[in-house]
């Protein structure tokens, strides 16, 4: 499930490995993740740095710790809530911030990338999946827009977390809203109007939010009992 890691912010990508793996639903509620000694080997670093992750995961709520004979780094009871939360509190500290500050420094260059990738969103409109993967690729270049690197590439690393859940939220009348959003921040950034940027992001992420509540609602609903067993789940972790 998980990959070894190659990168100098180490405890952040396994974050997001296993944060993806829950939200897609390869964790499940109450599985007992792998030892650190385990999940260190298997990732590819050392101890101290999962150390890190979990406690990054379990402040996020989606693991719970336990110490003791018994105890473990345990996949946390899933709510609709935690993860809109998880997802849309990340989206709205990364992205509210840069596009407020893409209007504010983004140069010529930076405003004709954003342009083209609103074009190319534009020409796949009627392609669902297609315009989730364009509609990420417009918040990681607005990100590029602001200026700063760290950002940049946190709001990267989050790309491939996000684009299963924008596919999944996708239907006609949410692209059409998506990309008329898009080309109006463009327009705002070109025009270096930094509060218009905010408050067309901010819109944006509360209609995001609405949608992801809504359909984490239903496949809550829809869920069955899976009983899979995966590479990084300790064997008999279950409650």
């Amino acid at each position: 499930m998980f990959t070894p890691i190659h990168q100098a912010r180490a405890s952040g990508e396994i974050v997001s490995q296993i944060e993806r793996a829950i939200f897609a639903e390869e964790l499940s509620a109450g599985d007992r993740l792998q030892s650190e000694r385990e999940l260190a080997e298997q990732f590819g670093v050392s101890r101290i740095t999962v150390r890190d992750a979990l406690r990054v995961l379990e402040a996020r709520g989606l693991i719970r710790v336990k110490v003791g004979a018994t105890g473990g780094a345990f996949v946390a009871d899933a709510s609709t809530d935690r993860v809109a939360e998880s997802l849309s509190t990340m989206i709205r500290l990364k992205r509210m911030t840069l596009s407020e500050l893409a209007a504010q420094r983004a140069n010529a260059g930076a405003v004709s990338r954003l342009a083209q990738n609103v074009q190319q969103g534009r020409a796949v409109i009627r392609e669902s999946v297609t315009h989730a993967e364009a509609s990420m690729d417009f918040h990681v270049e607005l990100a590029r827009a602001a200026g700063n690197e760290v950002l940049y590439a946190t709001v990267a690393a989050y790309r491939e977390l996000l684009v299963p859940a924008l596919r999944d939220l996708r239907n006609p009348s949410t692209v059409n809203k998506t990309q008329k959003i898009h080309e109006e921040l463009v327009e705002a950034v070109r025009r270096h109007d930094a509060e218009g940027a905010r408050e067309l992001m901010v819109a944006h992420l509360e209609d995001f939010e609405k949608r992801l509540r809504r359909r984490l609602v239903e496949r809550e609903e829809e869920r069955l009992p899976t009983g899979n067993v995966h590479r990084l789940v300790r064997p008999g972790g279950k409650r």
